[in-house]
């Protein structure tokens, strides 16, 4: 102190005086002296200060808001010529910044309710005491799933979110992150705010520490690749490797920062290789980089591939199991961990996010990746937030900080895990020295829902809890109140800006960027090209079972319709041959809707994500599966023609009959595209498609019994089988096979051409092909009118598909703009 610095000044030892010039430079050595022991010793008040001023309880510093630390609306300056709000705030040199949130909250319905109304309805409804506070006349607990709460999480650190099921952790991860679905019927209040922090020198002598802070609020966007978001199952393909799947991540971030021209960060994604490349590398991932990702839900025994096969006799599994060694086996569980953790900052996101990012893993896997995402918020100086069940001591004592919520999203602590031991103790919840903290806040907000009597003294004590955690809400200026500029609410801040006003381009610098734009997209169609073939070329196993299985089924149907066959009697094969070409579509339409459905599904999770970052537009994608999928899945209907065409004598010639299988595989696709654009998972999607295949099927085949001039199908019936690609296959079969056949017979005799005849239904005493398809209703259809239809049906589907991918993704809940 100034006090303690005069006293340390007058104590000094007096030196012998001499005249003249010895005595002057003498005097000037002690006045130095004076001078750098009074610097030395404000230095130190400085850290000192700076190092008690956070001691508060709860994780905030206990200040009541009279210091110069309360944020007032005249301490908020805008920097001249910057687009953002600064704050000057000399007493906040040393804070880090990070990301900020005020009366968030989550609810059923639309109520108006930030942490001091709910401070005021405890202390109305108690006298301030925080005792008996579980009645529901309080905060009306059964409309919010997250009550509204304020806190920080300063860059660098580490939080944990720790609380028992149902407390809301997932539900308070997806509004901070802004992933809250608009289908969930919930609404969200508050704001969330991130805050950057950059000391500039009040003096130019070279010293930082003589800055002041000036802090920058702006929000953050999940379409720029701001937040990075750790779901709790990785979503990957699963063909690809990992060093396959960053590059295709790192190009794609190139591409979307090519087209936000001006921000500078082109030149640092130019070489997506490199970009991996260092990816790979700082997540310990360059030994398996180039091994295939895998589906580890498909593998028994390890990712070696050693469970599989072992039952399989004649030394088959040995052969198995060298296939999928060759293979690479999939990654480990703590792998794909990594891998997932290494596509979300391919963006040099700003804020990471983790949902039960130890989901899967065994302790020791786990305590490996929480230690890696604290790793990486520390050297990338980012906070990061995650949610965590039941957490082992060593991986508690890696969380910087932690966020306890009870039962209906009461957050009841939110700061620093040193500091947490200290406030519960001052409030009266002393943890024991042989517990582990993380197991013992988790009791501490458990309600035991068996016993009544009990359940009812675990409310109140978390009302208490809750009630204490508010009162230091308030008095913690990091997040009490969010500063405005001149009583304006800070706007939305885009990563990508460019300057205000309008620039007309001229003509050739219009056809530039159009064509820019174009040679751009063409470039995106083509890496998501490579990426679907990759996937599908790659997956021997199923391509195998697929092509086995069209000649196996090709042959049993041969074998079934006996009487289709060269030198059989035509007229008693003419029911054979309608139920042959019926089921033989039926087969291939149902195998090539199912796979599409699958895999598209599968698929969705991780073009959620790309889409949600604007990595490109849904024509692009979906026009690089169908030129993936189309191929190979035509091909098994080729093949399957083909076969069925040399096991049988049907009359149809091997062209028509591998270009109306062909056909009718692709409309199946394309409605197999449309259904899985519209649905979210692969159990949604085989549930709706399912019955959709099944309604087909009925209006498409034939009526055996012929069709009733008089007695016309309703017009929702004319819809469906519009709509129905088996309809127009078979039919289009059918009249290929019949149209000018001729039952020959002669030598027969009368009685011998009426005893072949079919003789019931609408078959029943035909005379040849033509009265056929006059009795089943197409008397006058032709191949081709008929089969034109499918491809009709395939762009209805595919436009069905890119309206599904454009405007019925997922859409989220924005937090209230302060």
């Amino acid at each position: 102190t100034a006090e303690g610095r005069s006293s340390m000044a007058s104590q000094t030892s007096p030196l012998p005086l001499h005249d003249g010039h010895g005595m002057r430079s003498k005097m000037n050595v002690i006045a130095v002296l004076l001078i750098l022991t009074s610097l030395f010793c404000s230095k130190i008040d400085a850290v000192n200060t700076a190092g008690t001023s956070g001691d508060g309880i709860g994780g905030h510093d206990g200040r009541d808001g009279s210091g110069d630390d309360a944020m007032t609306h005249d301490e908020v300056k805008a920097v001249p010529g910057s687009k953002s709000s600064h704050v000057n705030d000399p007493s906040h040199r040393r804070r880090k910044g990070g990301l900020r949130w005020r009366d968030l909250g989550v609810s059923l319905e639309k109520r108006p309710l930030t942490t001091a109304l709910m401070l005021e309805k405890y202390e109305s409804y108690d006298n301030g005491d925080g005792n008996n506070q579980h009645e529901s006349s309080c905060l009306e607990d059964s409309i919010w799933l997250l009550h509204p709460s304020s806190g920080s999480v300063e860059n660098g650190s580490l939080c944990g979110i720790i609380g028992p099921s149902g407390a809301g952790k997932s539900t308070f991860l997806n509004a901070l992150g802004g992933t809250t679905p608009r289908s969930s019927g919930v609404y969200l209040t508050g704001s969330v705010l991130c805050e950057e922090c950059a000391c500039q020198p009040e003096h130019d002598d070279g010293d930082d520490d003589s800055g002041v802070a000036h802090r920058r609020y702006y929000h953050l966007s999940q379409q720029e690749g701001d937040i990075a978001t750790l779901s709790q199952h990785d979503n990957f393909f699963d063909m690809l490797t990992p060093r396959e799947s960053l590059e295709f991540a790192a190009y794609l971030e190139s591409q979307k920062r090519e087209r936000k021209r001006g921000s500078g960060d082109v030149k640092r994604y130019s070489d997506h290789r490199e970009v991996a490349r260092r990816k790979l590398a700082s997540l310990g991932l360059s030994g398996v980089a180039d091994r295939r990702i895998g589906d580890r839900t498909k593998m028994d025994g390890g990712g070696g591939g050693g469970g599989v096969g072992r039952s399989l006799p004649f030394g088959l599994g040995k052969v198995m199991k060298g296939l999928i060694d060759m293979r690479g086996g999939g990654l480990s569980g703590g792998e794909r961990r990594r891998l997932s953790v290494a596509l979300e900052l391919i963006t040099e996101p700003k804020i990471f996010l983790a949902d039960e990012p130890t989901t899967g893993l065994d302790s020791s896997q786990a305590e490996k990746v929480v230690k890696l995402i604290s790793k990486l918020a520390k050297e990338r100086n980012v906070p990061s937030i995650c949610t965590l069940h039941q957490p082992k001591s060593s991986i508690w004592k890696t969380l910087d900080q932690f966020i306890l919520l009870a039962p209906g999203g009461k957050m009841c602590y939110a700061g620093d895990r040193e500091n947490a031991t200290t406030y519960f103790t001052q409030i009266g919840f002393e943890c024991p020295h042989d517990t582990n903290p993380a197991e013992y806040f988790i009791d501490l907000v458990t309600i035991d829902t068996e016993d009544h009597v009990q359940a009812l003294a675990d409310k109140a004590r978390i009302s208490f809890l809750h009630y204490h955690f508010l009162q230091s809400c308030m008095t913690d200026h990091n997040i009490w109140p969010l500063p405005d500029i001149d009583g304006r609410p800070i706007a939305k801040q885009q990563t990508y800006t460019s300057k205000v006003g309008v620039r007309l381009l001229s003509l050739p610098s219009l056809l530039q960027t159009k064509l820019r734009d174009i040679t751009n997209s063409s470039r995106r169609f083509l890496a998501l090209l490579l990426r679907s073939w990759r996937q599908n070329i790659r997956n021997t196993q199923v391509i195998g079972i697929r092509l086995a299985g069209s000649v196996l089924q090709a042959a049993l149907f041969a074998s079934i319709f006996k009487s289709v066959r060269v030198g059989k009697s035509v007229p008693k094969s003419i029911a054979d041959r309608v139920a042959l070409l019926t089921y033989g579509v039926i087969n291939m339409s149902i195998m090539a809707l199912m796979k599409t459905l699958d895999l598209f599904a599968r698929e969705r999770s991780v073009v959620v994500r790309e889409q949600m970052r604007c990595n490109y537009y849904g024509i692009e994608y979906l026009l690089a599966k169908v030129c993936a999928e189309v191929p190979l899945d035509t091909s098994f209907a080729l093949v399957f023609a083909a076969v069925l065409k040399r096991l049988t004598g049907l009359r149809t010639s091997m062209a028509t009959l591998i270009e109306t299988y062909c056909l009718m595989t692709i409309s199946s696709v394309s409605l197999g595209f449309a259904i899985g654009s519209f649905t979210s998972s692969v159990e949604a999607a085989m549930s709706t498609g399912l019955p959709i295949m099944v309604i087909f099927m009925v209006v498409g085949i034939i009526n055996p019994s012929g069709v009733d001039p008089e007695d016309p199908p309703s017009k929702l019936l004319d819809v469906l089988k519009f709509f129905s690609p088996m309809k127009w296959a078979i039919e289009s079969l059918v009249t290929a096979e019949f149209r000018g056949m001729d039952f020959g017979g002669k030598g027969q005799g009368i009685w011998g051409k009426v005893k072949d005849l079919p003789q019931m239904g609408a078959l029943a005493m035909v005379q040849d092909g033509d009265s056929v398809l006059v009795n089943l209703g197409l008397g006058t259809a032709k191949y081709w009118d008929l089969a034109k239809n499918l491809l009709v049906l395939s762009g209805i589907y595919l436009s069905i598909s890119l309206i599904g991918l454009s405007y019925f993704g997922p859409s989220f809940i924005d937090t209230d703009v302060i």
